[in-house]
């Protein structure tokens, strides 16, 4: 009898079930389950249809998860405007770490977080309908959020003073012209107005962190794959994201607005560190001149 080689035996599985599986996989988050949903298929073969449609899937993020340009960034602004009245805003931005299992190796602990488990942390912006604009899933745990973005190709891209609005940020950004952080011990009411207002409008970024991990339980619980793998189904994931959001496919019902709870919380002044000079001015003529 002859039997078919591994490649040989994918080759012969239909695209549409290879799909379904890794989908199926991203959804539960688990080999087992996504095994006997699936009939007589090995955790080898499972693991192997998850890579495959993801970097097939992660290889549109071009198309599906892009940053405005800055003529098309003003739009942005009267949207997120209508949520709380801050102006001027082309974007919310955070953390969220995606738990991994110990990639091994002598800088395994780098990807250790601060609330002790190995993970991505991985950059998000969203818009004001928590479509993602920009995801950056390639740094380890042990990173702050302030460092990501200040190595990014957004942070670059917005410090050439192309774009008129910021990005909204929490305390552990630095404030700079592109990111408006709030007011530490506000002392007059347009500080606490201002405070309010960005602190309802940044809920969008946690709202959709929130809603992806709550549609896609892989990335709630340690992704069991090699490091690598496990980069591209985070990307994948996003892309499937923005994807049900702009075909409007509603989560299930009681969780329309879960909110982010693996976030790191940094303690307040954190990010004065990276204040980039000017920005606390800009801030505070904002504040005067809207609340």
């Amino acid at each position: 009898m002859a039997y078919l080689s591994e490649d040989e035996f994918i080759m012969s599985v239909p695209h549409q079930l290879q799909l379904l599986v890794a989908l199926r996989y991203m959804a539960s988050g688990n080999f087992q389950i996504t095994m006997g949903d699936c009939g007589e298929m090995s955790t080898a073969s499972v693991s192997k249809y998850v890579k495959i449609t993801a970097m097939a899937i992660a290889r549109q993020a071009s198309h599906h998860i892009r940053f405005p340009e800055p003529d098309e960034a003003r739009s942005l602004g009267s949207q997120f405007y209508d949520i709380a009245g801050m102006p001027g805003v082309i974007g919310c931005i955070d953390g969220s770490h995606v738990k991994i299992i110990s990639p091994g190796g002598d800088n395994a602990e780098v990807y250790r977080c601060r609330k002790g488990f190995m993970s991505l942390n991985v950059q998000g912006i969203c818009d004001a309908h928590m479509k993602f604009i920009n995801i950056v899933c390639s740094w380890p745990g042990s990173t702050h959020d302030a460092r990501i973005f200040e190595n990014s190709r957004i942070y670059t891209k917005l410090e050439g003073s192309q774009y008129s609005g910021h990005l909204l940020g929490d305390s552990g950004y630095g404030c700079s012209d592109f990111l408006m952080t709030p007011v530490l011990n506000p002392r007059t009411q347009k500080e606490r107005n201002y405070n309010a207002a960005h602190v309802h409008t940044r809920n969008v970024i946690e709202r959709a962190f929130g809603i992806w991990k709550r549609r896609f339980a892989c990335l709630s619980i340690p992704l069991r794959t090699k490091l690598s793998t496990s980069k591209v189904i985070i990307m994948a994931c996003a892309v499937l994201h923005n994807i049900a959001i702009h075909s409007r496919i509603p989560i299930e019902d009681g969780f329309e607005h879960p909110e982010e709870q693996i976030g790191e919380h940094y303690h307040e002044g954190e990010g004065e560190a990276h204040n980039v000079a000017g920005g606390p001015h800009r801030r505070q003529a904002l504040i005067e001149r809207w609340f």
